[in-house]
């Protein structure tokens, strides 16, 4: 699974929609509608998503998309060891994303 995070640099002001979401999409194609996913951000407690078969629901933080010029670092987590970290028996995968 990919996490793309197209960005350009923009002015620091704040904004209602970023241009250029983050978006999940896995080997090319986006993730089947109700693919589960954890997503953490830095040590956070997780939200579970399930995929829209679109590329999203967005990954929000603090009830804002997620900035892709915050992001450190991201780590993808599959199958059962993302079960396993997150105790979630139906999870597909999870994403631990790191910010700046």
């Amino acid at each position: 699974m990919l996490l793309v995070a197209c960005t350009h640099r923009a002015p620091v002001a704040p904004r209602v929609q970023l241009e250029h979401p983050i978006m999940l999409i896995e080997h090319g194609t986006l993730p089947p509608p109700g693919y589960r996913m954890a997503i953490q951000i830095n040590d956070e407690p997780a939200i579970v998503q399930v995929s829209d078969g679109r590329g999203g629901p967005p990954i929000l933080y603090h009830g804002h998309e997620l900035d892709p010029d915050r992001v450190k670092s991201i780590v993808i987590i599959r199958g059962k060891e993302a079960r396993e970290k997150f105790h979630d028996r139906k999870l597909d995968a999870a994403i631990v994303i790191e910010l700046k």
